[in-house]
């Protein structure tokens, strides 16, 4: 093929050369037919396997007419998603801006980020055949120049329609820039994903800067040796900060609310723990470390049999098993297992069903609180809130609208989040509801029921249908769990001027059915 190029360079020096063949379509073009040192540039599919993709003699082409559909049917080689006319990003091929390690190639791919275009706003490009990955090498590596703080993510995926039955992908991969301008992002395959010959498409996403608009640059795409993960044992920002009203709120431990002075954080039960308090980002947590159990102890016991929702604050970087116990008079108590292996070295926030424990504890007197685990956990924002007699507007949305990838099943009342999905895929409200406001806050119920595997799900608010969604708003997760139909209740702190025109509905747990109905929004009064 070199050959090829040289002998087209002499012929048609300032000339755009078509070639076409059996096997494939495409343009040669010379980038810049006033300077003849260039090289020419072949549009193609790119092959990863072939060696790294640098950008610098071939990659695809972004024009317009080799642009796919959303569906991926029209014959195309790539496309941009995440914005509609002036909030569209924009891809082409540029100067390197700034020839530095680890980059300092002469020819890289621009991105170009609007500010209107959504968070998961990216593009993506076929490559020649799938992905074969060497040993030791289950990781995609990626030059990027952007600010420190960015966001990126990709995701690989077969050629099958987003929502075909077999389809496969890796899911949304994330990395973060360290530092400003060039830098090599290390993207590790999750096990079971590296899949040979499987993947010929590549996603990216550039989340917006700080500004919400931005200029970014990538290059040199190619198979790595695995990034070692370090997990960090402290944290170094506080939790955010709860936004309930201090009426609705019974506090155990948080800057935020006033808690009773009756709370001993350190009661001598024996343990081997270590208790301490820690300020962090000017915020007061408290640690526990060389943790076997802990207790805290309350006097007078709390009446929290009004309230729905128990709010903790978690981290942890070494913690191999974590467990939260409500204890009332008797001692009657009840563990709920803390999540300790999604997000290790990061703020972890659950808010759970009250009526979780109260099956076996006495809500009405709540005297005690402990801890069964190992490791060194962080904890804040301990507290209580939702439910009593707050009265309010009560809507009755119908989440049948799919997007996406989405499932809804209307016979059975299920829905269902594909792994084939997008990662945004979810339900939209079909019902006449709107607008809708919270300025005093409110609540969504449901009744759910799982086939046996718990399902974490949230609700969102949008000023309007996409694309003109800001305000918004996404509420904390919430998990159902069991196969009985029970009630879940999530809370939706003020709002205050913001309406909303939108509402919709996600499953976060991918590939389990959920049964759900009986949907009620209420704006507190």
């Amino acid at each position: 093929m070199k050959t090829n190029i040289y002998i087209l360079t002499l012929l048609s020096l300032f000339f755009i050369v078509s070639c076409k063949d059996d096997d494939s379509t495409g343009t040669i073009d010379i980038i810049d037919p006033d300077d003849p040192v260039d090289p020419v540039f072949v549009y193609v599919d790119p092959n990863i396997n072939d060696g790294v993709i640098d950008f610098e003699e071939f990659g695809p082409s972004f024009e317009q007419d080799t642009k796919e559909d959303a569906e991926r049917s029209n014959g195309g080689n790539w496309s941009e998603f995440g914005g509609t006319d002036e909030a569209k990003i924009s891809i082409e091929y540029a100067d390197n801006p700034d020839k530095s390690e680890p980059n300092t190639s002469n020819k890289v791919l621009k991105v170009n980020e609007p500010e209107l275009s959504n968070e998961w706003a990216g593009f993506y490009f076929k490559l020649e055949e799938g992905m074969n990955f060497p040993d030791g090498k289950e990781a995609i590596k990626v030059d990027i120049w952007s600010p420190a703080g960015t966001q990126v993510s990709i995701k690989l995926e077969d050629e099958l329609v987003n929502g075909s039955d077999g389809k496969k992908q890796t899911g949304d991969i994330f990395a973060t820039k360290q530092q400003d301008g060039w830098e090599t992002l290390v993207f590790n395959i999750p096990e079971g994903k590296d899949e040979d010959g499987v993947y010929n498409t590549f996603v990216i996403i550039m989340t917006r800067f700080e500004t919400a608009a931005g200029v970014s640059y990538l290059d040199n795409i190619d198979f790595s040796t695995p990034a070692e993960v370090i997990i960090p044992d402290a944290p170094t920002t506080a939790p955010a900060a709860p936004t309930y009203a201090a009426e609705e709120v019974i506090s155990v431990y948080s800057d935020v609310y006033t808690s009773p002075e009756g709370i001993n954080l350190n009661p001598n039960w024996g343990q081997n723990t270590v208790v301490s308090e820690e300020v962090i980002a000017d915020n007061t947590v408290l640690k526990y470390a060389s943790l076997n159990y802990q207790g805290t102890e309350i006097t007078p016991a709390l009446d929290v049999s009004s309230k729905t929702k128990l709010h903790i604050d978690y981290f942890t970087g070494d913690s191999t098993a974590l467990q939260f116990f409500l204890i009332s008079t008797g001692p009657q108590e009840k563990a709920y297992d803390l999540d300790i292996t999604t997000s290790p070295g990061e703020w972890n926030s659950v808010d759970i069903d009250i009526s979780y424990f109260s099956d076996v504890v006495d809500l009405t007197d709540v005297f005690q609180l402990k801890v069964v685990g190992n490791g060194t956990v962080y904890f804040d924002n301990i507290f209580f809130y939702g439910g009593g007699s707050q009265s309010g507007t009560n809507f009755s949305p119908t989440y049948s609208g799919t997007f996406d990838g989405s499932v809804y099943d209307a016979d059975n009342g299920t829905f269902e989040f594909p792994s084939t999905a997008q990662s945004w895929a979810g339900f939209a409200n079909t019902a006449e509801i709107y607008p809708l406001s919270f300025p005093n806050g409110g609540k969504v119920t449901f009744t759910g029921a799982t086939a046996g595997t718990d399902i974490d799900v949230y609700f969102r608010f949008e000023a309007n249908p996409y694309p003109d969604t800001e305000p918004s708003y996404n509420s904390a997760n919430v998990t159902v769990t069991g196969t009985e139909a029970a009630e879940y209740t999530v809370e939706i702190p003020s709002q205050g001027s913001n309406t909303f025109n939108s509402a919709l509905f996600y499953l976060v747990t991918q590939d389990q059915v959920l049964t759900a109905s009986d949907f009620v929004i209420t704006s507190y009064d």
